[in-house]
């Protein structure tokens, strides 16, 4: 008897998100689709501009006035595209919940830790304010902050970016979510920080199983957090794998040209450092065909039709013409 497969915590299907813009429609996703399991990292990965942000703002139904999302994002049985504000406010903070960049700009620079933190329990877990407090400091020492009852008396401006960084973890936390989004959450932190930071989010995911996406630009941090990778340009997805494969051998020329553009310790001077040459397209106008085509050095004649996701070796998806990458 064969087990049965753990059911999908997330399912994205054919999302897009499209703002509407003085300068006309601006496609910040085109047609993204992969899955979460539960207690897994996904990694999505791209340069700026490559509609990772917008994903997570479209999930968590965040997006700019002028934006709409279509396609489908099921999670715990709601799709999370179309099932209502009082439902997508009542699963917010509770069963997801996102970690912003700027932990500054996420804090209430008028109330005090302890306060902003116990409103998270007494609004989505109906805690009394006694029992969140001491929730809301315990949480704190599960995300290695020396002293939580001082912490709480002090007001953000008086913390330092990591801590900052931890507390709005540990607000995200509270609730004990199923999904967390977090977006660039050490983009702002020093080099010792942000490993401290990533040390720490994969602890958490072992203590409560918390299924994790993490939005980054940069594939040197994915190897040692992800289980699975999604590579996105100019809105749409060039390859979908797992973090070895991935790494090992990727199928996908722009997914090779981001891991050969990651430094490497053992390179001397910068030697096998690869930038890739050129600039993503302008999001208001994507060419027709593969959107890397004008920067990849093997684009052939075929590359101007659109590729459609197909298997890959790895076992994984690959949006390419080519049948395989060449060395």
């Amino acid at each position: 008897m064969t087990a049965a497969m753990t059911p999908s915590l997330l399912q994205v299907s054919d999302l897009k998100v499209r703002f509407c813009t003085a300068d006309g429609e601006l496609q910040a996703l085109r047609s993204v689709s992969f899955d979460m399991q539960p207690g897994e990292v996904l990694a999505v990965v791209g340069e700026s501009g490559s509609g990772k942000t917008q994903l997570a703002l479209a999930l968590m139904g965040l997006l700019a006035e002028n934006g709409s999302a279509s396609g489908t994002a099921m999670f715990q049985g709601h799709d999370l595209l179309s099932c209502g504000q009082a439902r997508l406010n009542r699963l917010r903070g509770s069963e997801m919940a996102m970690i912003f960049q700027d932990p500054e700009s996420t804090l209430n620079p008028y109330l005090n830790i302890g306060r902003q933190m116990s409103e998270v329990l007494e609004q989505h877990r109906r805690m009394p304010h006694a029992q969140a407090l001491q929730v809301a400091e315990e949480m704190l020492h599960q995300v290695r902050i020396g002293n939580p009852r001082e912490c709480m008396q002090q007001y953000p401006h008086e913390l330092s970016g990591g801590m900052q960084q931890r507390i709005v973890i540990a607000m995200g936390l509270l609730c004990q979510p199923a999904l967390l989004i977090a977006d660039e959450p050490t983009t702002a932190l020093d080099v010792t920080v942000q490993a401290d930071i990533n040390r720490l989010m994969l602890d958490l995911r072992e203590r409560y199983q918390t299924a994790i996406m993490l939005i980054t630009h940069d594939l040197g941090v994915v190897a040692g957090l992800a289980d699975r990778v999604l590579v996105l340009y100019a809105g749409q997805t060039m390859e979908y794998a797992a973090v070895r494969d991935l790494y090992r051998q990727p199928e996908h020329p722009y997914s090779r040209a981001l891991v050969r553009a990651v430094p490497q310790l053992d390179s001397q001077h910068g030697a096998g450092l690869q930038p890739i040459p050129g600039n993503p397209p302008n999001p208001l106008q994507i060419p027709s065909g593969c959107p890397f085509r004008d920067r990849c050095e093997f684009a052939f004649t075929d590359c101007t039709a659109t590729p459609l996701l197909r298997p890959a070796r790895h076992g994984g998806q690959i949006a390419c013409h080519l049948e395989t990458l060449p060395e």
